[in-house]
């Protein structure tokens, strides 16, 4: 696998280089859309399969934008609010995706419950803040999901650690409302590592070290004053799909499968 990524100053500009890069037909397909340094980035891997990335300011237009999606055969993979603009990334996953919002970490924990009591076979896959609502977006993948949240960096790399030992990769993060949050995936097909500076130069020095050591820049982040980018390899090629459980460090319930608005 390889990946990069695209940075442009205004959402016009973003979206015409993103569809460039589509055109090309280099076979990168856009998973990850991120506001850094005041510029739209977007993070790029090589992948066959289709894709797509919708914008709206109105969040009841962007639903039925998500709708059109599934109605075409793509699935949510990434949610983004972007100045005022609710942005949607797409494309074919394992077999089913869905999102909830929640207007903080403690009711975005109850409405997961509330998801994971409906026994749907979804993992979570990434966590976002999106227009003063936490937002999460659950696909189909093998493996567990897990996420857990820490108000200082400190904190949160320990947890990084903790899921590490117990076989969980870091696959997400997001900052907001004075919170560090990680998304992980226990997953034998991949391995991650990430990477943190307060150096906008040292920290894309390490980004450009970390491909040239094999790994794929798969997320980004910037907030409480820090760059940070979670970087993927693959170690087996041949992964098999079955139903996950996603995990939180005190709940564990069963998830399940269809394309779900919660």
């Amino acid at each position: 696998m390889a990946s990069l990524y695209i940075k442009s100053e205004t959402l016009s500009e973003f979206e015409t280089e993103v569809q460039a890069q589509w055109d090309s037909d280099s076979g990168f397909r856009l998973i990850d859309v991120e506001y850094i340094d005041e510029s739209y980035v977007g993070v790029f891997v090589d992948n066959a399969q289709g894709n797509n990335l919708i914008s709206n300011p109105d969040y009841a237009g962007f639903q039925e934008d998500i709708q059109e999606q599934w109605d075409q055969g793509l699935d949510i993979i990434d949610i983004e609010y972007i100045n005022e603009t609710w942005i949607g990334v797409f494309g074919g996953t394992f077999g089913a995706s869905a999102y909830h919002l929640s207007e903080n970490l403690t009711e975005f924990g109850e409405n997961t419950q509330d998801f994971w009591d409906r026994h749907l076979s979804l993992d979570l896959v990434n966590i976002e803040y999106a227009d003063g609502n936490w937002v999460g977006v659950f696909n189909e993948y093998s493996g567990r999901s897990a996420y857990s949240n820490n108000d200082s960096l400190t904190g949160f790399e320990a947890k990084v650690t903790e899921f590490d030992n117990d076989g969980f990769e870091l696959v997400g993060v997001e900052y907001a409302d004075g919170s560090w949050v990680g998304v992980f995936q226990e997953n034998d097909y991949i391995n991650t590592t990430y990477t943190v500076s307060s150096d906008r130069a040292e920290f894309f020095e390490t980004l450009t070290q970390r491909q040239e050591q094999g790994f794929d820049l798969v997320d980004l982040e910037q907030g409480d004053g820090v760059y940070f980018g979670i970087f993927q390899e693959i170690v087996n090629q041949d992964p098999q799909g079955f139903a996950g459980t996603l995990v939180d460090p005190e709940l564990v319930l069963e998830v399940g499968r269809q394309n779900f608005l919660f």
